[in-house]
C-alpha cells in the first residue's frame, strides 16, 4: 500500500525530536502528522499519562497546542475527580493554554442513561467506545475547531491513521499490549481527518520514561481502567442495584431448564463469567445466556458458550472492503473479528446487511459472544476495517 503524510517534509522537521525517539518499525505505514505551520492542535486531556506526553510531545515538535477536557460528572467518579485538576497542573507545566468543556449534560442523558438501559436488556455494555465517538470526537471536536479554531484534535490513545489516496484510515498500534484500535472503530472520514495520535507506535513503558524525563507531575499516576462515573468505592453491581434495584430470579441450568439457585439481578452477570455463579457442580459452569424478560440467568458447560454465527446493528466502516459473493450468492468481505477488548481477532466473514446491520460466521466457534460488547473487524496489517454492536 502507498501510504503518505500530508507534509513530507515534517518528517525530516522532527526525525530527531522526542516524537519519533521512541516510536518503533510500523511495517512501513506512516503515522498521519500535519505541518506544525499550518496546525493548531486541540489534545484532549484526561489528566493521566498518555495524553500528558502527547501534549508535551507535539509541544516539542513545534505545534500550537492548546489543552481541552471534557467536564463529564459530577462527584467521586473513578478517574474524573482528579483528571480536570491533573490537566490543568500539566498544561500550566508545559506552557500551554487549557479549556475545560462542560458535558454533564449531555453525558447523563447519552452515555450513563444508554449504560443503564444496556444491562436492563441483559447486555454487557462498553461505555468507553461510545464516549470516544458522542464525546470526545463530537462534542469536544466540534468545539475545538469551532471556538479553538484547531485544525486537529488529538489524544493520548495509541493508534494510527494513515492517509492514502485521500482516504483517512485507522490502523493497530505497533504495540499489541497497548493498542487501543478496538476503542475506536466508530470514528468516520470527517473525525479522522481531524485526528492525531502522537503515541501511535511507542511502548507504554517509553510514554512513561518521557514523563519522568520531562518531570510531568502525572509521570508515576497509575492508568484508570474502571468506568468513570462509577463511585470510588462501590462496585459495578452496588451502582447497578443502586440504579436498577434489586431483582431476585432463577438461575437455570440451559440443558435441561432446572433451576439451580438463585439471583439478586441479572445484571450482575455477563456472557462466559464462570467466578461468582455461586452454584456447586460437577465440573464448572458458566453464564451462557440472560434473559431480562424472564430476569433468568442461564448457565451451562464450557461447550454451551460456543457460537459460529452472531449479529451485530449500527456497523461503521472505515475505507472500502474487498467484496466477494458466496456459494448463495451472497455478499460478504473477509476480515478478522475481535469480539472483546482482550480477545484475539479470528476470522470471519461478514455479511452487510440493510438497516446498518450485520451477520458474521466466524472461521471456528468462538467463546462468549456477548451481547453489547463490539465486534471489531481487521484487515490486512492490521487495518480497522470497522465494526458493530453485537445484538
Amino acid at each position: 500500500m502507498q501510504t503518505r503524510c500530508i507534509f513530507g517534509a515534517l518528517i525530516m522537521l522532527i526525525q530527531d525530536s522526542i516524537l519519533s525517539k521512541y516510536a518503533r518499525s510500523s511495517g512501513g505505514l506512516v503515522n498521519y502528522l500535519p505541518d506544525p505551520r499550518k496546525s493548531k492542535i486541540a489534545i484532549a486531556m484526561s489528566g493521566g499519562v498518555d495524553s500528558s506526553v502527547a501534549a508535551y510531545l507535539l509541544k516539542e515538535a513545534g505545534y500550537d497546542v492548546v489543552g481541552i477536557t471534557a467536564w463529564l460528572i459530577a462527584g467521586t467518579g473513578r478517574c474524573c475527580d482528579t483528571g480536570m485538576v491533573d490537566a490543568v497542573r500539566i498544561c500550566d507545566q508545559i506552557g500551554i493554554e487549557h479549556h475545560s468543556v462542560d458535558l454533564r449534560e449531555v453525558f447523563a442523558s447519552g452515555i450513563i442513561r444508554d449504560f443503564h438501559e444496556s444491562y436492563s436488556r441483559g447486555e454487557t455494555p462498553i461505555p468507553c467506545i461510545s464516549c470516544n465517538n458522542d464525546m470526545k470526537w463530537g462534542h469536544l471536536l466540534e468545539y475545538s475547531v469551532n471556538v479553538l479554531g484547531a485544525t486537529h484534535l488529538a489524544s493520548g490513545h495509541y493508534g494510527r491513521v494513515v492517509i492514502d489516496d485521500d482516504k483517512y484510515l485507522l490502523y493497530k498500534s505497533s504495540h499489541d499490549k497497548k493498542d487501543q484500535s478496538y476503542m475506536l472503530w466508530g470514528l468516520n472520514q470527517k473525525q479522522l481527518a481531524h485526528t492525531l495520535f502522537p503515541l501511535a507506535d511507542m511502548a507504554k513503558d517509553d510514554v512513561r520514561n518521557i514523563a519522568r524525563e520531562a518531570q510531568l507531575s502525572v509521570a508515576n499516576k497509575p492508568d484508570s481502567q474502571d468506568i468513570c462515573f462509577v463511585s470510588v468505592g462501590m462496585t459495578n453491581s452496588d451502582y447497578l442495584t443502586r440504579i436498577l434495584g434489586e431483582k431476585p430470579g432463577d438461575i437455570v441450568m440451559i440443558s435441561d431448564g432446572k433451576v439451580l439457585g438463585s439471583h439478586k439481578g441479572s445484571f450482575n452477570y455477563t456472557y462466559g463469567q464462570r467466578k461468582g455463579i455461586g452454584i456447586a457442580h460437577s465440573e464448572p459452569l458458566y453464564v451462557v445466556k440472560i434473559d431480562p424478560e424472564l430476569n433468568t440467568v442461564y448457565v451451562g458447560t464450557k461447550s454451551d458458550l460456543l457460537s459460529q454465527r452472531a449479529t451485530a446493528k449500527n456497523a461503521n466502516y472505515i475505507g472500502e472492503t474487498v467484496m466477494e459473493t458466496d456459494s448463495l450468492g451472497e455478499e460478504f468481505f473477509r476480515a478478522r473479528a475481535k469480539i472483546r477488548y482482550n480477545s484475539q481477532p479470528v476470522a470471519a466473514r461478514i455479511y452487510p446487511r440493510d438497516g446498518a446491520r450485520v451477520e458474521v460466521e466466524f472461521a471456528e466457534p468462538v467463546e462468549a459472544v456477548t451481547p453489547g460488547q463490539a465486534m471489531v473487524f481487521y484487515g490486512e496489517q492490521d487495518r480497522v476495517l470497522g465494526g458493530a454492536w453485537i445484538e
